[in-house]
């Protein structure tokens, strides 16, 4: 890297052990941390080929890097990092703003303006983190105190969960939480089976457009039980779940014109015939 380009754009350049590290002075702009209050008035990157990685302070760490390539002067790079941190307030509002109308806790570090939340559900305690773009994933899953495997990369989309049951279910599903052991409930609150609805409403009932649906179905294929979980995004749009007793087997969306049915599905996702899926009632007993 020529040092001499970063020097002619206003940086303070410094050689480290780690590689090439600038500074760029934001005393004539500078950010605010929205928790702290507190000014930040420089910010140190990381040279990396082409790219300026934010590196300090905290709360501008994991935010998008700025190319070298696309700015001639330092006023455009102080613009660029203006708007990348708005950006980053931006969502970390709305998502905290979600989080609370599930009714799960919005925890931010206000060093690091870190967003996350934990979810509970039974034994099983799962850690969702936030980046700077807004999107969760699973930070760390602990089942009666012990940490289990999570599955990198795994993006959680909030927005496609109305009420906090739906996530808690799905990350219930996700880690392949066991079936809570039955206690007698009153009359009217035991599980409704599709079939019952269909009975008393008819086949010509219609859910409405913007109602939030939600299906389970429990299968046993060679000896091994599964759990297939949809839930309506909107309109004929659906996310689902395949999960067994390791945890998740698949995930994704699906357009319900195009869904073959969801014997075929597991069928196909776990390579065997549809006869080698067989569908189990609520109460079939779990592995």
């Amino acid at each position: 890297m020529d040092t001499a380009r970063l020097r002619e754009l206003g940086l303070q350049v410094r050689e480290e052990p780690s590689g090439i590290e600038v500074m760029l002075d934001l005393e004539a702009a500078s950010l605010v941390n929205p928790i702290t209050r507190d000014f930040i008035t420089e910010v140190t990157f990381q040279v990396v080929g082409d790219r300026l990685i934010p590196i300090s302070p905290a709360a501008v760490v994991g935010m998008t890097p700025i190319l070298l390539s696309a700015i001639d002067a330092a006023e455009e790079m102080q613009a660029l990092l203006l708007d990348t941190f708005s950006d980053h307030v931006f969502h970390l509002q709305r998502r905290s703003e979600e989080l609370q109308l599930l009714g799960l806790p919005a925890d931010v570090d206000p060093q690091s303006l870190e967003l996350s939340t934990t979810v509970k559900e039974g034994h099983l305690a799962v850690k969702l983190v936030s980046d700077r773009q807004g999107n969760f994933r699973v930070a760390q899953a602990v089942r009666g105190g012990e940490d289990l495997p999570t599955a990198a990369g795994h993006i959680i989309e909030l927005s496609e969960f109305r009420e906090r049951g739906a996530l808690a279910g799905y990350l219930a599903a996700l880690f392949g939480e066991p079936t809570l052991t039955r206690t007698p409930v009153t009359a009217g609150a035991g599980p409704v089976r599709f079939v019952e609805i269909v009975e008393k409403f008819g086949a010509q009932a219609l859910v409405p457009p913007r109602s939030s649906l939600e299906l389970l179905a429990q299968f046993q294929v060679e000896g091994k039980a599964y759990r297939f979980a949809a839930a309506r995004i909107a309109g004929r749009t659906f996310r689902g779940m395949l999960a067994g007793t390791q945890g998740k087997v698949w995930a994704g969306r699906f357009e319900l014109d195009e869904f073959p049915g969801v014997v075929r599905m597991v069928a196909d996702l776990l390579k065997v015939a549809p006869e080698a899926v067989r569908l189990v009632g609520p109460d079939a007993p779990q592995e």
